[in-house]
């Protein structure tokens, strides 16, 4: 049998704290002048349900924008960041497409603009971006298809007023584009290039930029579907002004240390993260980011690309975000009536929002246990995939939420989502306690081994969504703790142990 408890210090009071915000959102309510799937256009939301529109409603066209190679020819480190980024399969990502097809279907089209915003902003602008009702095909321009590209964040001249959004928040792609002037937008003071004008950007230095397309609020009745921002928002991590940018544009060498320390990248002399922000630059900058846009995805590079380089590398990456995100603290303890207590806290150490973060419906961390006797027979196991590299889902614990349509079914489609039913994410610098409890006779060695993994999506899903071409989803192993007991005087000791988790818990 298997206990679950959730301290009040760590996850439920977090817990209660975006049940709040939710509240909060609830009691705010949607504007109706702005919610709708049906909403028609209207100048200030040209391209409803999105948020998007352009600066003083210019109209805009492919050539507002240049191909990201133009801007290689200056910015050579920053390109191959982003090229072996999600923002750059943002919209030929083929999970991504067959969900948005699905979805599509479902509503008549009605949520294109709403995926489409943030996943191809050029082709939605441009208008592009196309969807053929009769055959279920997508198409986009060259351009479009490149996803978030430099042109898209760089012509970023502002947010749209909280006014004009749906609960009063930024989301669903509330961005305005300059696409008039071919000024270049950014977080650096004093730039000067001789190809582009460029403008100094506050936006660019908060988190507000980023919120716009990874905070997404369901456009009819509210519910939040991608909640990153609202996470961070409410994190030590906004409390000691570290924004989005600073974690995921950095390397994860300079992310891990921001994590264990609470500071900004300028503050961490030993990373020496200044210079110039171009091949032809003559100003000095104290931080220059290299823009890798890393975060756990290790499918979809994988792919669309198996063989590149710079796609192994983003997995790579990914994989050392994930396995310096959390931490476990492992113990075992006999009761008075005989059976044991197996003890494991997950620490949310190396993330700014919960893990797992964005669609959570469909991302999922658990605990994998096994507890073996001196002969190899197993007393307890939980979290084994099985022969369809799934989970038995009602007798693991999985770090997700819980998400459910209008009549109370289970769903994980974002527009099919009413409203959340359950949430066990990790907030950050925050735990999750977990007692397992077995039986054992005898007083020979117990070997207890635990595993924190995590993946994308599961197989069914991918399988749901690619039939024949879904690939083996796969399992990245987060956390990995070996150890052995012996009986002591007055309970069970710890007499060896094999660990990748540091012993040391940041609270």
């Amino acid at each position: 049998m298997k206990k679950i408890i959730i301290t009040l210090f760590g996850v439920a009071f977090t817990i209660l704290t975006l049940n709040a915000l939710y509240a909060s959102i609830a009691s705010v309510g949607i504007n109706k002048d702005v919610a709708g799937l049906d909403t028609k256009p209207t100048k200030n939301r040209p391209f409803a349900p999105s948020m998007l529109r352009t600066k003083n409603n210019h109209q805009a066209t492919l050539d507002s924008f240049e191909n990201p190679e133009t801007c290689a020819g200056c910015h050579p480190k920053q390109y191959e960041g982003w090229r072996g980024s999600m923002h750059s399969h943002a919209w030929n990502d083929p999970i991504f497409q067959a969900e948005f097809k699905k979805g599509l279907k479902a509503t008549d089209g009605k949520i294109f603009n709403l995926c489409a915003g943030c996943h191809s902003p050029i082709g939605v602008l441009t208008g592009t971006a196309k969807w053929n009702k009769e055959t279920n095909e997508l198409t986009n321009s060259e351009k479009g298809a490149r996803g978030v590209t430099c042109d898209v964040c760089h012509s970023i001249a502002g947010a749209v007023p909280l006014t004009d959004t749906i609960t009063s928040e930024h989301g669903n792609g509330s961005h305005i584009i300059d696409t008039a002037t071919h000024i270049k937008y950014g977080p650096l003071k004093n730039s000067k290039s001789p190809y582009h004008q460029t403008q100094y950007s506050e936006l660019h230095t908060k988190a507000n930029l980023c919120a716009s397309c990874h905070n997404i609020i369901h456009p009819v009745n509210g519910t939040p579907i991608e909640r990153t921002y609202d996470e961070w928002r409410v994190s030590p991590y906004a409390q000691n002004k570290i924004v989005c940018q600073d974690c995921h544009m950095n390397s994860v060498e300079v992310a891990i240390e921001i994590a264990k320390t609470l500071k900004r990248p300028e503050e961490l002399e030993r990373f020496n993260l200044g210079g110039k922000a171009s091949t032809l630059g003559v100003t000095d900058h104290s931080v220059v980011h290299p823009h890798e846009f890393v975060g756990g995805n290790t499918v979809v590079t994988q792919m669309l690309e198996p063989n590149s380089l710079r796609k192994r590398k983003h997995t790579e990456i990914a994989k050392k975000r994930l396995q310096n995100a959390a931490e476990l603290k492992v113990d075992l303890t006999q009761r008075k009536d005989g059976l044991f207590n197996l003890n494991v806290d997950v620490y949310n150490v190396g993330a700014g929002h919960n893990i797992p973060t964005s669609l959570t419906q469909v991302r999922h961390i658990w605990i994998e246990a096994t507890v073996s006797n001196e002969q190899g027979e197993v007393l307890f196991e939980t979290g084994k995939l099985n022969s369809h590299n799934d989970l038995d889902e009602d007798k693991t614990v999985i770090f997700r939420t819980w998400t459910v349509d209008a009549d109370g079914n289970d769903t994980h489609d974002p527009w099919a989502i009413n409203h959340l039913v359950r949430d066990t994410t990790i907030p950050p610098k925050g735990h999750s306690k977990h007692d397992f409890v077995f039986d054992h006779q005898g007083n020979g060695k117990i070997k207890v081994e635990v595993k924190l993994n995590y993946r994308s999506l599961t197989q069914h899903i991918a399988e749901d969504l690619l039939g024949k071409d879904a690939p083996i989803i796969p399992t990245i192993n987060m956390r990995h703790v070996l150890k052995t007991y012996i009986k002591g005087t007055d309970n069970w000791t710890e007499v060896g142990k094999s660990t990748t988790t540091k012993e040391k818990i940041t609270h």
